[in-house]
């Protein structure tokens, strides 16, 4: 079972009296992708914002890996976030824009102050506990000082395991740097050593290009290493010239200068130079832009910026990835491919994606969990497939794709009557006689002769919409929708069927308005 990362409990948020998220309880695993969806203004981006830190909840906690996180700002959280309109430095090209959040942001430091306040976590919150009770003030005034007690604690165990994570990365760059500087002194000084032979790759290259100019009439001094001798010539003169020393010398430089680049960003227990180049290139090779490093942010398409927002959001390797509607300024083509890539790439990084939308396809296409939302509630949490199959009340059966809800009556023995007829199902969770709403999906109506059908309508219109024919059909004064692949002209009568697992049955809302 997946680790639980992050749970909200009994939050709730208002802005001006008006409720925007109303007392939800939700949690998030490990590497999972959940897609917060509904309809504007029902509180899905509050709630993301939240997550982030842009935003504080009035009443309820924010767990993330045990800790509350309700007071810590948002650069102190494990947590990146995608905006939807990606919030990009135009004055910055694509490589320091990635790279951005790597030059000014501690992520070690950070986790290192998360785990010391959570070895407190479980005493702050039982003393603050205490203080609500009724207590005496002394007990209070007793209370107030452990509590200033573990602040003062908590400041000096930070910087007690700060200086101890110090001390290990300087031992870690001085044991895997040592071992480098030896091994390229001892290919240095193996190089230097072969003297006689590089004498005798200068005396065998000087005899081969003359012999090459005597063959060719070359006045020219320098024969070019080409025709036959063309490897013999190139291996001479990477002996003669001593190639391969030059090389190690270069290398020697370069790991001094990267000696010093790792002490003294460890000062600061931030990244060295290299390995911010390092992560940065990854990440655009993730994102598939490779070559684009520093190209300026305007000469880039949506597409592109919304890769290189996504790059920079995940090259510090955040344990949470906010995407608030990163897609909606996408053409529908891009943004289908997008989809497919973000999974993707989630599935690569291991990262917790939470994404926001109100695109029901996008969050069918995507998620490994949905959570439908209404007026700052949740409506129902699932699998894409529970969520489309098994709606909980109307809302999520209209909202997420077409739906055909009647009401109907359970009359049990897994039948259900509506529309004077009475229909095979597979719900059996209702007493007899209880009245029921009846969800028909578009596409499970079978088109049958009049004679066998058990509803009969109308064909009031029909549309093409490229894989099949919406067909809107009257039927006892209630309006149904069907899609097939073949169309009925208007006015037509059409004979209807479904199938007993295609029938989903969902208790009333007894005040809900139909």
């Amino acid at each position: 079972m997946a680790k639980k990362l992050i749970e909200l409990k009994n939050i709730v948020k208002s802005f001006d009296d008006e409720v925007v998220v109303d007392n939800i309880n939700l949690y998030i695993s490990e590497n999972e992708f959940i897609t917060l969806v509904g309809p504007s203004g029902c509180g899905k981006t509050t709630t993301l914002r939240m997550i982030g830190g842009f935003e504080t909840p009035d009443s309820g906690e924010i767990v993330l890996n045990g800790e509350v996180i309700n007071n810590i700002p948002p650069h102190q959280r494990p947590v990146n976030t995608v905006f939807q309109r990606y919030a990009l430095f135009p004055h910055l090209n694509v490589f320091d824009n990635v790279a951005f959040g790597l030059r000014n942001y501690n992520r070690v430091y950070e986790e290192l102050k998360s785990n010391v306040r959570k070895e407190y976590e479980k005493e702050r919150k039982m003393l603050h506990s205490c203080l609500e009770q009724r207590i005496s003030k002394e007990e209070k005034a007793e209370i107030k000082n452990r509590l200033k007690e573990i602040k003062k604690e908590i400041i000096e165990k930070i910087h007690f395991e700060r200086e101890n994570l110090l001390e290990k990365k300087y031992q870690d760059i001085e044991m895997r740097y040592e071992k480098r500087f030896l091994e390229l002194k001892a290919k240095i000084e193996s190089e230097e050593q072969k003297t006689d032979e590089v004498e005798a790759a200068k005396e065998a290259l000087a005899e081969l290009e003359s012999k090459i100019k005597n063959q060719n009439g070359i006045k020219k001094s320098k024969v070019k290493a080409n025709g036959k001798y063309a490897k013999e010539l190139a291996e001479l003169r990477k002996i003669a010239n001593q190639v391969e020393l030059a090389t190690l010398n270069r290398q020697l430089k370069e790991t001094h200068r990267h000696y010093n680049d790792e002490l003294k960003a460890a000062k600061s227990l931030m990244m060295s130079k290299h390995h911010i180049e390092e992560a940065v290139y990854e990440v655009l090779k993730l994102v598939k832009l490779e070559g684009m490093e520093y190209r300026k942010i305007n000469s880039l398409s949506g597409g592109q910026q919304q890769r290189v927002a996504i790059a920079r959001a995940v090259v510090n390797k955040p344990k949470i990835l906010l995407l608030d509607e990163p897609l909606a300024a996408l053409d529908l083509k891009l943004r289908q491919n997008m989809q497919y890539e973000l999974k993707e790439m989630q599935r690569k990084l291991g990262i917790t994606f939470i994404f926001v939308t109100h695109d029901q396809e996008e969050a069918l296409t995507m998620s490994d969990t949905v959570v439908v939302m209404d007026k700052g509630k949740i409506q129902q949490i699932g699998t894409p497939e529970e969520i489309y199959n098994e709606p909980k009340n109307r809302f999520v059966a209209s909202f997420i794709g077409e739906s055909n809800i009647i009401r109907g009556k359970y009359i049990g023995n897994k039948k259900v009557e509506f529309m004077g007829s009475v229909f095979e199902c597979v719900d059996e969770d209702f007493a007899v006689d209880e009245p029921c709403d009846v969800v028909i999906r578009p596409e499970d109506f079978d088109i049958v002769s009049l004679e066998q059908a058990k509803l009969i309508g109308i064909v009031d219109a029909t549309a093409f919409l490229g894989v099949h024919f919406e067909i809107c059909a009257i039927i006892q004064g209630q309006e149904f929708v069907i899609h097939q692949y073949e169309n009925i002209k208007v006015g037509d009568k059409i004979g209807l069927s479904v199938d007993p697992y295609e029938i989903h049955l969902m208790k009333v809302d007894k005040d809900e308005k139909v």
